[in-house]
């Protein structure tokens, strides 16, 4: 399980800006391109999320495993 606070600072990274609150998630938003990506609310995210949350905003393979590694230490 990864810390939704490492995760929520690496999206601002990638130029995620904080958007809205919905009832479980927030909402970020990538001012260049449009496009969304939720964070749940609870504290831990799985590996799985991870992935598949910076695989949709962009990231390669290498840096998300990079990313995993050193957020879990």
């Amino acid at each position: 399980m990864i810390r939704k606070e490492a995760l929520r600072n690496k999206i601002r990274e990638l130029g995620y800006t904080y958007k809205t609150q919905q009832k479980r998630t927030h909402l970020w938003k990538n001012p260049k391109t449009s496009h969304y990506i939720s964070l749940p609310m609870r504290d831990l995210v799985t590996e799985e999320y991870v992935r598949f949350t910076l695989r949709d905003a962009g990231c390669e393979k290498e840096e998300i495993e990079a990313f995993i590694a050193s957020a879990k230490s």
